[in-house]
């Protein structure tokens, strides 16, 4: 299916929701992946990840977020998991035709991060970000060109680490999986453990 067909069938999807969907206005942008509403509750955008405050590319993708959602009205499609543990609603958003979830990966400003059982566009996601990734769009213009002898996993959270990450060897043997490149692990739909940042540039660590 072609990016142009898959597109197609999603905006048919969107305005099905519409006939659902309650309009809600944004009132604030935490970051690349999660707002509050007007309303008072947050939102978590569902499948993609951004790095958190205080990291590398975190004011990058919040001002990406930003652009897409600042002061706008939404809508919220769920999927099988409609809140995480913290209380946020989980959603793929839209402002108007504008798949935003969809939109920053296509933008290089999110990488994805599948998360069962809430992985309706998981194949659309992991094809943005070949091409965004491809085209070196947004953050991935610094991703490291070198792969590690191999990238450590866990069965139980879809993260993959450095092999010399702190985090991976506190995994279990028994629950580790193993990847042998970013290009395998990507392909999964796990994203990376900012903390180890296997897919970027070590020297850039310390951009803001």
């Amino acid at each position: 299916m072609t990016y142009k067909s898959i597109t197609a069938c999603l905006l048919a999807l969107f305005i099905y929701s519409l006939a659902w969907a309650e309009p809600l206005k944004v009132k604030k942008v935490y970051s690349g992946e999660v707002v509050k509403l007007q309303q008072g509750k947050k939102v978590k955008y569902i499948g993609i990840d951004t790095p958190g405050e205080g990291k590398f590319f975190f004011e990058e993708c919040k001002i990406a977020n930003r652009k897409l959602v600042a002061e706008k009205d939404i809508t919220i499609e769920h999927d099988v998991l409609k809140e995480d543990s913290a209380g946020r609603l989980l959603g793929y958003v839209y402002v108007g035709d504008v798949f935003v979830n969809a939109q920053l990966l296509k933008n290089g400003y999110a990488i994805v991060d599948i998360v069962p059982p809430n992985k309706k566009y998981a194949d659309l996601f992991i094809s943005l970000q070949k091409e965004a990734r491809k085209n070196r769009r947004g953050i991935w213009r610094f991703e490291d060109p070198n792969d590690e002898p191999y990238y450590i996993a866990s069965k139980n959270i879809k993260k993959f680490h450095r092999p010399g990450c702190r985090i991976a060897k506190e995994i279990s043997f028994d629950k580790r999986i193993i990847f042998r490149s970013k290009d395998e692990a990507l392909a999964k739909g796990y994203s990376q453990d900012w903390r180890c940042n296997p897919l970027f540039r070590k020297q850039e660590e310390g951009k803001k």
